[in-house]
Protein backbone atom coordinates (compact mmCIF):
# COMPACT_ATOMS: atom_id res chain seq x y z
CA UNK A 1 0.00 0.00 0.00
CA UNK A 2 2.81 2.27 0.64
CA UNK A 3 4.03 2.03 -2.99
CA UNK A 4 0.68 3.09 -4.42
CA UNK A 5 0.60 6.18 -5.80
CA UNK A 6 -2.95 8.38 -5.09
CA UNK A 7 -4.12 11.64 -6.37
CA UNK A 8 -4.65 14.80 -4.35
CA UNK A 9 -8.44 14.00 -4.36
CA UNK A 10 -7.69 10.06 -3.40
CA UNK A 11 -5.13 11.57 -0.56
CA UNK A 12 -7.04 13.61 0.79
CA UNK A 13 -10.10 11.80 1.21
CA UNK A 14 -7.93 8.96 3.27
CA UNK A 15 -6.56 11.84 5.35
CA UNK A 16 -10.24 13.22 5.61
CA UNK A 17 -9.35 16.60 4.63
CA UNK A 18 -10.18 18.61 1.33
CA UNK A 19 -8.40 18.47 -1.70
CA UNK A 20 -7.66 22.30 -1.65
CA UNK A 21 -5.69 21.89 1.31
CA UNK A 22 -3.39 19.35 0.25
CA UNK A 23 -2.85 21.71 -2.89
CA UNK A 24 -1.80 24.14 -0.37
CA UNK A 25 0.34 22.18 1.61
CA UNK A 26 2.34 20.64 -1.52
CA UNK A 27 2.65 24.69 -2.84
CA UNK A 28 4.37 25.02 0.38
CA UNK A 29 6.38 21.69 0.31
CA UNK A 30 5.14 20.39 3.17
CA UNK A 31 3.22 17.27 1.44
CA UNK A 32 5.62 15.93 -1.02
CA UNK A 33 4.12 15.05 -4.49
CA UNK A 34 5.02 14.68 -8.21
CA UNK A 35 3.17 15.93 -11.32
CA UNK A 36 2.17 13.88 -14.07
CA UNK A 37 0.96 14.96 -16.34
CA UNK A 38 -1.50 17.41 -15.19
CA UNK A 39 -2.44 15.86 -11.95
CA UNK A 40 -0.29 15.42 -8.55
CA UNK A 41 -0.07 12.37 -7.13
CA UNK A 42 1.19 10.98 -3.83
CA UNK A 43 2.42 8.13 -2.44
CA UNK A 44 0.91 6.18 0.01
CA UNK A 45 3.92 6.36 1.96
CA UNK A 46 3.84 10.23 2.05
CA UNK A 47 0.02 10.50 2.59
CA UNK A 48 1.26 8.12 6.32
CA UNK A 49 4.26 10.56 6.79
CA UNK A 50 2.10 13.72 7.03
CA UNK A 51 -0.36 11.96 9.00
CA UNK A 52 1.66 11.23 12.05
CA UNK A 53 3.28 14.70 11.70
CA UNK A 54 1.07 16.52 10.85
CA UNK A 55 -3.05 15.30 11.90
CA UNK A 56 -4.03 15.75 15.21
CA UNK A 57 -2.06 18.54 15.77
CA UNK A 58 -2.89 22.32 17.08
CA UNK A 59 -1.31 25.44 16.63
CA UNK A 60 1.55 25.81 14.39
CA UNK A 61 2.58 22.06 13.69
CA UNK A 62 -1.29 21.78 12.33
CA UNK A 63 -0.96 22.40 8.72
CA UNK A 64 -3.55 24.98 8.22
CA UNK A 65 -1.35 27.26 10.73
CA UNK A 66 -0.74 30.84 8.70
CA UNK A 67 2.66 29.90 9.31
CA UNK A 68 3.29 26.61 8.82
CA UNK A 69 5.00 25.04 6.21
CA UNK A 70 8.89 27.25 4.65
CA UNK A 71 9.09 30.84 5.38
CA UNK A 72 8.53 33.15 2.20
CA UNK A 73 10.99 36.06 1.73
CA UNK A 74 9.27 39.54 2.59
CA UNK A 75 6.60 37.45 5.17
CA UNK A 76 5.91 37.38 8.80
CA UNK A 77 4.30 33.72 10.09
CA UNK A 78 2.59 33.32 6.50
CA UNK A 79 1.12 36.75 6.00
CA UNK A 80 2.25 39.44 3.55
CA UNK A 81 4.30 42.12 4.31
CA UNK A 82 1.86 45.66 4.68
CA UNK A 83 2.93 48.13 2.03
CA UNK A 84 3.53 51.81 3.49
CA UNK A 85 2.21 53.37 0.47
Amino acid sequence: MEDELLTVTQAAERLGLHRDTLLRQIAKGVLHAKRLGSIWVVTGAEVGRYRHAHLGKHGFASPDHPGHGPRVAGTEQGKPRRSDG
